[in-house]
């Protein structure tokens, strides 16, 4: 029996995980370094003609994310797919009703006023058949209103509901609408007239969505026309700059509602009124689960803030990044969520360690649920804000008991300082990607940290001076869960570096994975076809083959 009929008896279920791993975003995603979207595109290709049931399997892999641009000077609706194939026709319109899970919609705020989007519309294919499995829309807005014409206001409002009921009736189901207002928008008539229009398609847009997403950029005319009576946003993602006061005010008006918060700051005037409104009044988010603050451009730092101990703004968060210096003189971000933060991503300096253990921000038992930790800081610190490695390293690994994933993007410590985590026993991710581990500080490690699963370091030296059928008979088995390594070093990979890998994967039986860059690749395969011809490793030669498939 041919191999593809073989293939094909197997349940459909196991195929639709095998199509899953061929096509699977996150995983193309991470190797994006090394290969074009059309290498990515193209893997599909081949599913699409071998059988009924690959082809549904890979259309459903294919067609989730679609794009639709209404384009007033074709006359047109481009429909395309971020993960099609562009040697392939593009399917029927019936078949991107079915299979479609997420729209992005590019329209000009001009086309809909003037009622050419919803004629476009009316004469696009793929509009006969509702996209009932659309969970997503996404709809950006960009042009140029300039005012002055012939349309009456009442006429571009009719326009304005007729668009956006036209794209509802499209996508019944969906329950997460994401509008984006171009910076690029431009508003020469700006009146009161164009701000209701602007607010009657947002609204119109929203409908009964559960989840309402704004994406905001610098404009602030813009957001000034919507601040008064948009509400009930669920998350918004802002770019914060000296004029940004309706930006702000835009987001106390859904404090209340909002679930997700990302703000990129290029002046740190506005941080206080992130949980104080400008009358002086106190910001509660009670809903908040996630909040990421992110300085963009380097700016002259303001003045910290404290805030009343009794206010208690993020009182359910359990994602919080600040990639800035830390924006408060107390402990504002972490006061209250104790018992909620899952994950913490920060900047972390000497003052502000000093002032989260003055408040006992992280004292035994604060918080329980903390898993997640990544920081960094340690290679900002001067001569005058000087911290011992020590200091540095044991607060950050007691911030939480339950610690599972820790990561510090450029921790330069030397590699004895490794001793540090040996208390961590709940660890099981290790990020250092600036560190190398040597094999006489990794082995007192791996005996300590029985749950670890992978590490992440730049690189990996054999130290230990031993023969490997004494490392064998010393060590093994060293980890039975260490499963993945993975190397950051971009410079020249030599045999040393890949006897250390062999060498590991011979006391850890589990270590079936390592990461590398993809140049290596032939190289390193190379190295382990030939060490597993030589004893002892020929003894285990089946299992330790396996580390020659690189992820790249």
């Amino acid at each position: 029996m041919p191999a593809s009929l073989h293939l094909l008896s197997l349940p459909v279920e196991i195929l639709l995980k095998i199509v899953s791993y061929v096509n699977n975003p996150t995983q193309l995603e991470r190797y994006s370094s090394q290969f074009s979207s059309d290498d990515i595109c193209n893997q599909i290709s081949p599913l699409l003609s071998v059988s009924g049931v690959l082809r549904a399997l890979a259309l459903e892999r294919a067609c989730v994310k679609c794009k639709i641009e209404i384009n007033d000077d074709s006359g047109m609706s481009l429909v395309t797919f971020e993960n099609w194939p562009k040697s392939q026709a593009l399917p029927h319109a019936s078949t991107i009703a079915k299979y479609a899970r997420r729209v992005n919609l590019k329209v000009d705020f001009w086309d809909i006023l003037n009622g050419d989007a919803c004629e476009i519309l009316e004469n696009a294919a793929w509009i006969q058949d509702a996209f009932t499995s659309v969970v997503k829309l996404n709809v950006h807005i960009y042009g140029n209103f300039i005012g002055g014409d012939f349309y009456t206001l009442e006429a571009k409002r009719l326009n304005t509901i007729q668009f956006a009921q036209m794209i509802k009736t499209v996508v019944p189901k969906t329950r997460q609408v994401k509008i984006e207002i171009d910076n690029g928008l431009k508003f020469i008539e700006k009146s009161q007239a164009t701000s209701q229009l602007l607010n009657t398609l947002v609204e119109a847009l929203y409908g009964d969505s559960l989840q309402r997403y704004m994406k905001v950029h610098v404009n602030e005319f813009q957001i000034g026309m919507l601040h008064n009576c948009i509400t009930d946003l669920t998350h918004v993602a802002a770019s914060m700059h000296h004029d940004s006061n309706t930006t702000m005010m835009l987001l106390h008006k859904s404090a209340r509602s909002l679930q997700s918060l990302d703000l990129k700051f290029h002046n740190t005037s506005h941080v206080p009124y992130l949980v104080s409104s400008y009358s002086g009044s106190a910001v509660v988010y009670p809903s908040l689960h996630k909040l990421v603050m992110e300085e963009r451009t380097y700016f002259a730092h303001h003045q910290k803030s404290a805030t009343d101990k009794k206010h208690i703004p993020f009182p359910k968060l359990k994602l919080l990044t600040v990639n800035m210096e830390y924006p408060f003189s107390d402990e504002t971000l972490f006061r209250g969520n104790g018992h909620t933060l899952k994950c913490l991503k920060m900047q972390l300096d000497p003052i502000t360690i000093d002032m989260l253990r003055t408040n006992n921000t992280f004292a035994s038992g604060q918080h329980p649920k903390l898993q997640n930790v990544s920081v960094r800081g340690l290679e900002l610190f001067t001569e005058v804000q000087s911290i011992s490695d020590y200091n540095y390293t044991s607060f950050v690994l007691k911030m939480s008991p339950a610690l599972q994933v820790f990561t510090d993007v450029a921790m330069l410590m030397g590699h004895k300082k490794l001793r540090f985590f040996h208390g961590c026993s709940s660890l099981r991710i290790l990020n250092i990607p600036e560190m190398t581990v040597y094999m006489s500080s990794l082995v007192p490690l791996l005996k300590s940290l029985r749950q670890l699963e992978k590490l992440e370091c730049k690189y990996i030296v054999d130290d230990l001076g031993m023969s490997a059928d004494c490392i064998r008979s010393t060590y093994y088995p060293l980890s039975d869960r260490l499963r993945h390594v993975s190397l950051t070093r971009y410079e020249e990979a030599c045999d040393d570096l890949f006897q250390s890998i062999v060498l590991l994967a011979l006391v850890c039986p589990a270590l079936l994975r390592c990461h590398m860059l993809h140049d290596w690749r032939e190289r390193f395969n190379s190295y382990v076809d030939s060490t597993l011809e030589a004893h002892p490793f020929s003894l285990y030669k089946d299992r330790l083959s396996a580390i020659k498939y690189v992820e790249y």
